[in-house]
């Protein structure tokens, strides 16, 4: 029977982590298809920024919410409402040609993709022992990556081949194939159990406003902020197009560059996660990538990088390091029962996401105040590589800001929070 429980929960991930791969697609895409849509949207770099970040804004804001609602009336109920959403929202995005409806589109995808990774939490916590929740949260992330992998070269290919619209229309099919998938597969471990665990509302309220409350949870979720910007303001949104001008070189090489960091991201993970359990304090581990990704930050931006694979082995260096946040993760969520496992992930998700959308909304205002008022032959706003430099300046700044925080993270606590 618990063998048989055990296949269940890796068909139950296996399921899910479907949508995790197709939503993760869908928030990096905009990175490799800027100029199209800045011109078919008549936008600047502000203006791009802003349409970019509303996903991750929705994404945050539905974080907590979406948490709560997965914890009290489980999983397969929200992935397949969150699959729904981002799907419509590709549809909308690919057919509108109004910047009204492509916001909302943008509004649908954010919020769609704000159940992915806590749903994918919660089934893990439900389905496998505590000491497996490290790896199963490495594994996940490593899915999450490869999809910003496929949202890279291979999306710029397609946009290349169709344009960016006829690439939103494949990635339309793929969402309704994706939701069938999880429709007829995903379950909640209640229904296969055969039995419905009873919700003590009280308790799980209380044990809700205890993680909003709590220092500790703050402090990792200020630390995982950080780290994550690496990949949600650099490789997500500006790498591409930094690259193509500070490097001299075409958005194929440039994404297929950025998506080195994707790479180590998938390796970073899994290496970090495995290394963290030889010590009783991973916090150490957590300042030590904090510090050293300030650092190849720096290089990557100030630096002269003279040779492809260089600048390849740099990027993948940034990547394996931000895989130190899912130590930020597994360290919170290991300290919680797993009656709350969606909330306390909605938690750190609300707080990175949020701050990511804010970050990637700065860069692009920074992006517009630096700029000389000068236009390239295609009517966009010219910047300089001296306005990338000093724009994404705010992301070294914030991941020292991690460092320091490291300093003052408490010791894992035991769980005390009250079980639903």
């Amino acid at each position: 029977m618990a063998r048989d429980i055990k296949r269940l929960g890796i068909l139950m991930w296996l399921t899910v982590v479907t949508y995790y791969l197709y939503q993760y697609i869908l928030r990096v895409s905009p990175s490799v298809m800027q100029h199209e849509i800045m011109t078919d949207f008549k936008l600047d770099g502000d203006g791009f920024g802003s349409l970019a970040a509303i996903a991750t804004f929705f994404y945050a804001l539905f974080q907590v919410p979406g948490g709560i609602l997965s914890d009290l009336f489980g999983t397969r109920r929200m992935v397949l409402i969150s699959i729904l959403m981002c799907t419509i929202g590709v549809a909308l995005f690919s057919y509108t040609d109004s910047i009204y409806i492509a916001y909302l589109s943008r509004i649908l995808i954010g919020s769609g993709s704000a159940c992915a990774f806590l749903c994918i939490s919660k089934i893990s916590s439900e389905w496998f022992s505590a000491d497996k929740k490290s790896l199963m949260f490495a594994l996940t992330v490593t899915v999450g990556t490869f999809g910003a992998l496929l949202g890279g070269k291979p999306l710029a290919i397609l946009n290349n081949h169709y344009g960016w619209r006829g690439s939103f229309y494949i990635l339309t099919v793929t969402g309704f194939a994706i939701l069938a998938l999880n429709y007829f597969f995903l379950r909640n471990k209640s229904d296969v159990e055969d039995h419905k665990i009873a919700v003590n509302q009280a308790s799980t309220w209380a044990s809700i406003k205890e993680i909003f409350t709590s220092h500790f949870c703050w402090m990792y979720a200020l630390v995982a902020l950080g780290i994550y910007l690496a990949i949600s303001v650099f490789a997500d949104l500006w790498g591409v197009s930094f690259l193509m001008l500070k490097y001299e070189i075409s958005k194929e090489v440039a994404a297929q560059a950025v998506s080195m960091i994707y790479v180590g991201t998938c390796v970073g993970v899994i290496v970090i996660a495995a290394v963290s359990r030889f010590f009783a304090d991973s916090r150490p581990i957590i300042a030590i990538c904090s510090l050293l990704l300030a650092m190849v930050l720096s290089l990557i931006i100030f630096g002269n990088i003279t040779s492809i694979w260089g600048l390849y082995l740099t990027l993948f260096t940034i990547g394996f390091l931000a895989g130190g946040e899912v130590l930020c993760f597994s360290n919170t969520c290991e300290s919680m029962p797993i009656s709350v496992a969606g909330t306390i992930t909605g938690f750190i998700n609300f707080i990175v996401t949020l701050g990511a959308a804010a970050v990637q909304k700065q860069i692009g205002y920074i992006l517009s105040i630096l700029w000389d008022g000068t236009f390239a032959e295609n009517g966009l706003p010219l910047y300089t590589i001296q306005d990338y430099q000093g724009a994404m300046s705010l992301i070294i700044l914030a991941t020292l800001g991690s460092f320091i925080l490291t300093f003052f993270l408490a010791k894992q606590p035991k769980k005390r929070l009250v079980a639903a």
